[in-house]
């Protein structure tokens, strides 16, 4: 059964092509309100809230920008007051008027925190921190009697694929002997598993869902695991022998949920782990905003770690400049390291000061009296 629903499965390639939108604007007379609401709180609730801030904001701005404020104001306040569908939980609004006027409106599947913004270009750290927490994965819960595939993307679930399978039980004595019914059995499941992974290995493919969570009976979730490619089986990041209760699967869903945010959590943690491991050894790592801003400036840097604590006016000028060149971004919170530093780190592909100069062939040459003094620190 295939979900209509092509939007909400497509978010997350909409969030990237918008942030990659939004990244390039540049700077105008005009400042730029950049409204993220949460759907779930009350019209009135959200309407007085952004009047008190615009009220606030605009009294800070010179007397030349306060007319194209007003009217980026009047934009959002539209966008707040409009009957969106129970399927959007969240709206960012991104609105500027005068010489170079802009408006997009972006509607999210996802909770967004309520937030308001007014600078010379638009506030782009809550779309990054929900690209890093985007819940992109699929559940498979495979049973005796079907298998079912849902996919999971940003927090709406959609079942996708229903397969039922033959039944075996009722040739057994009267066509089939016990040893040639279990062997039967047991090629039935394999073929039943090939064609699961063969549904699976598509939909990750197409799709882009970077995780994989198997759930039903343990032979089932066995021999799935043991089907899959190896490229699909180092995504595979939780199993749960639990089957659905009656048909009803929001139970094992709900755990699968829990299961995969406990996976992103741990990942998260890795990275800086690998952070903290690389500044230890003075390695591949630096820490601080200055640091951090030259490394992707550089060219060197692999992975931008951010702090939620991090300066706004610092966040959004990293998020910015590692956005513009494809860096991997972190989000993460409450790191001792990262609060001692600033609230920013980055990972490195290289470190320069090992490095001085390119060869004709475009590699560099290292400098080994550096590279030894380093190695006998």
């Amino acid at each position: 059964m295939k979900n209509p629903n092509q939007m909400t499965l497509n978010e997350m390639q909409v969030l990237r092509g918008h942030i990659s939108e939004l990244v390039v604007v540049s700077e105008s007379e005009s400042p730029v309100i950049s409204a993220y609401l949460d759907l779930c709180e009350p019209k009135e609730a959200l309407s007085a809230r952004f009047a008190a801030w615009a009220m606030a904001a605009r009294s800070t701005l010179p007397a030349d920008q306060r007319k194209a404020f007003d009217e980026a104001r009047h934009e959002v306040e539209r966008e707040i007051l409009k009957d969106w569908p129970e399927s959007s939980r969240s709206v960012a609004v991104i609105s500027r008027r005068g010489n170079q006027s802009f408006l997009r409106v972006m509607s999210f599947s996802a909770t967004l925190d309520t937030h308001f913004d007014a600078s010379p270009r638009p506030s782009i750290f809550p779309l990054v921190q929900l690209k890093d927490r985007f819940h992109r994965f699929i559940v498979v819960i495979a049973t005796d009697d079907s298998s079912r595939i849902f996919e999971v993307t940003l927090g709406a679930v959609s079942e996708e694929i229903l397969t039922l399978r033959p039944e075996l039980g009722g040739r057994l004595g009267r066509e089939w002997g016990r040893e040639h019914f279990h062997q039967k059995k047991r090629e039935s499941d394999r073929m039943f598993h090939r064609d699961q992974v063969t549904i699976i290995t598509s939909l990750m493919s197409k799709r882009g869902h970077n995780h994989l969570i198997l759930a039903g009976t343990p032979r089932h979730v066995a021999g799935l695991r043991e089907a899959l490619p190896k490229n699909i089986g180092t995504r595979l990041v939780g199993e749960l022998y639990k089957t659905p209760s009656g048909g009803d699967c929001s139970v094992v869903l709900e755990q699968a949920i829990e299961t995969f945010i406990e996976a992103e959590r741990a990942e998260s943690r890795d990275t800086v782990n690998r952070l903290h491991e690389q500044v230890r050894r003075e390695a591949l790592a630096v820490v601080g905003v200055d640091p951090s801003r030259d490394a992707i400036l550089g060219g060197y840097a692999a992975e931008l770690v951010i702090s939620e604590e991090l300066a706004v006016t610092d966040r959004e000028e990293l998020v910015r400049l590692a956005t513009a060149r494809d860096l991997l971004i972190e989000v993460c919170e409450g790191d001792e390291l990262l609060a001692a530093h600033g609230g920013v780190g980055c990972l490195l592909r290289y470190r320069p000061d090992f490095l001085v100069g390119r060869g004709e062939d475009g590699s560099f040459a290292i400098q080994e009296c550096g590279l030894k003094a380093k190695l006998l620190r």
